[in-house]
C-alpha cells in the first residue's frame, strides 16, 4: 500500500488555492472548477503520527483547558532548504506564524510552524541543524 495523496476539505475553495498556489508557491497540477477541486504537486509526502501533547506543546496549544477540543487535527510537514529564508518570504506575503523558527536540538532540526486559511498547522523544517 503506498499513499496516493492527502485531501485537505476546507471552507473557502478559492482562499485555500489561493493560498497553496500563491503563498506556499506549490505548482498547480489540476484545476475543477465545477468540482472544486484542486491538486498541487508537492514533491515526495511522508505521513508521521505524532502525539497530541507533544505537538501541542511544539505548536502553542498547550494551555487549552481539558474540555476545549484543539483546532490542530493534523500537520503538513515540509522539508525547506532554508527555514528562516522561506519564512521571511511567506511573511512578506502577510503569513502570520506561531511560532518564528528555532532550534529543536531534540529533533535535530530548525522549524516554524504557521497555519493556512482553514487553521490546519503547517510546519516547516530543516534537518539535520
Amino acid at each position: 500500500m503506498k499513499l496516493s495523496q492527502i485531501r485537505l476539505i476546507t471552507n473557502d475553495f478559492h482562499k485555500s488555492v489561493a493560498f497553496y498556489r500563491d503563498v506556499m508557491e506549490f505548482s498547480l497540477g489540476t484545476y475543477a472548477e465545477g468540482m472544486q477541486f484542486a491538486s498541487f504537486n508537492t514533491g515526495e509526502t511522508k505521513i508521521e503520527i505524532f502525539s497530541r501533547h507533544q505537538i501541542s506543546e511544539v505548536i502553542g496549544e498547550k494551555n487549552l483547558p481539558t474540555e476545549v477540543e484543539p483546532q490542530s487535527k493534523f500537520l503538513l510537514s515540509f522539508a525547506v532548504d532554508q527555514v528562516d529564508e522561506v519564512c521571511a518570504g511567506l511573511k512578506n506575503k502577510g503569513v502570520l506564524f506561531l511560532n518564528e523558527p528555532y532550534d529543536r536540538k531534540d529533533w535535530n532540526a530548525r522549524v516554524a510552524h504557521l497555519r493556512d486559511p482553514d487553521g490546519n498547522v503547517i510546519e516547516l523544517y530543516k534537518h539535520p541543524l
